[in-house]
């Protein structure tokens, strides 16, 4: 087919004491049947975004601090309404989930699900790790002593009680090799929950490994290496009937690698514990923190789309990008060129089957916006 036509438009603005917005999620908040958009800054407000055709209104859910990027939505206790789940930055400890009042204009509960003693969520994802009906959340905590430690709590029954029991660990040093970093650890970063190894049971990714739960315990192994605070999915890539992986790398330009990073697939071997086989889609990417599957371009296949961050000191001469790779044969289309999108997410904003853009930049004229990109 020919370039994907996406319209952008701007749908509501949160300015940041920080001058930035970590954390955004897309979800049905007041059950109208479309999906509205979740925004907090670092520091300062969480606000949701009303979805509407026309004005998007924003309602006030709290005012927060120290919150990082990769919180989720999931109905955690039961009655029909969307909550509210993120983390602590790099300065605190703990994960949280807000209540849902059901009622617009009603008061949010914050409420804490752990204290883990090390800072930093960047990511957290619920499901069906165990394989057993049980739905469990897990979230990375980054700041953990030797690199990412990994976490998984089922769902009580009543959330209400704080902190949630029966926290078990996954992994703990759980890092990447950085040439570019002077000193320290390179903490493994994105999560994703899927089908690798064809048994038909879920299996976790997080960063270059992945996880297994077998016989009560949990097994670990390396796909990949070279890659640095990655963004992760899971989909049939090469539409062989099996699962594959695909990285991007979120954050090379902060973490020293200032060329950027790459976006690539990876297919396993005849022994899935062995190294994946990479496929590189692309290089050089200014902090591409924006990785989705889909079916973008209405083909039936999962299309890859990639966002970059950029640098704030390049966006005159590499302006950030958002970037779809058709499938099947990775066609590239840039869609935009110039705003730039932090954990942007496909969405389809309208109910017409078709999946639209949605997310915020980080630096630029544009920081505070909130926008969606509709797919035409």
């Amino acid at each position: 087919m020919g370039k994907p036509n996406f319209v952008k438009r701007i749908v509501g603005e949160l300015v940041s004491p920080d001058n930035i917005n970590t954390f955004s999620a897309v979800g049905d908040i007041n059950n109208d049947g479309l999906p509205d958009i979740v925004i907090c800054g670092r520091n300062g407000k969480m606000v949701w975004f009303e979805n509407s055709a026309l004005e998007w209104e924003k309602h006030l859910i709290d005012n927060v601090s120290h919150m990082e990027c990769g919180g989720s939505l999931y109905d955690i206790n039961g009655d029909g309404y969307l909550d509210i789940i993120n983390g602590s930055d790099y300065m605190a400890d703990e994960i949280y989930w807000w209540e849902n009042p059901g009622t617009t204009g009603s008061v949010w509960v914050k409420r804490l699900i752990a204290k883990t003693s090390n800072r930093q969520f960047h990511d957290t994802i619920i499901g069906d790790v165990t394989n057993d009906g049980v739905v469990s959340l897990v979230f990375d905590n980054q700041h953990a002593p030797g690199g990412t430690a990994i976490y998984r709590i089922p769902l009580p029954e009543n959330p209400v009680i704080s902190p949630w029991q029966n926290i078990e660990i996954i992994a703990t040093a759980k890092t990447d090799i950085n040439p570019y970093r002077k000193e320290g650890v390179q903490p493994e970063e994105g999560l994703a929950i899927g089908d690798i190894d064809g048994d038909g049971k879920n299996e976790l990714v997080c960063g270059t490994h992945w996880y297994k739960y077998s016989n009560g315990g949990w097994e670990s192994h390396k796909f990949t290496t070279g890659y640095i605070s990655t963004k992760v999915a899971i989909g049939d890539i090469d539409n062989d009937g099996r699962n594959e992986i695909v990285l991007s790398e979120g954050d090379p330009c902060i973490y020293g690698k200032t060329q950027g990073g790459k976006l690539s697939w990876f297919k396993p071997q005849d022994d899935i514990r062995d190294m994946w086989e990479e496929h590189i889609l692309e290089d050089f990417l200014l902090d591409a923190h924006s990785l989705q599957l889909g079916d973008i371009c209405g083909n039936g296949n999962l299309d890859i789309f990639v966002g970059e961050v950029g640098v704030a000191s390049k966006r005159e001469t590499n302006p950030p990008r958002l970037i779809v790779f058709e499938n099947k044969n990775f066609t590239r289309h840039v869609i935009d060129e110039g705003t730039g999108i932090h954990d942007g997410l496909l969405v389809d904003m309208r109910g017409r089957g078709v999946l639209d853009i949605v997310g915020k930049p980080l630096n630029g004229p544009e920081m505070y916006k909130v926008i969606v990109w509709y797919n035409n």
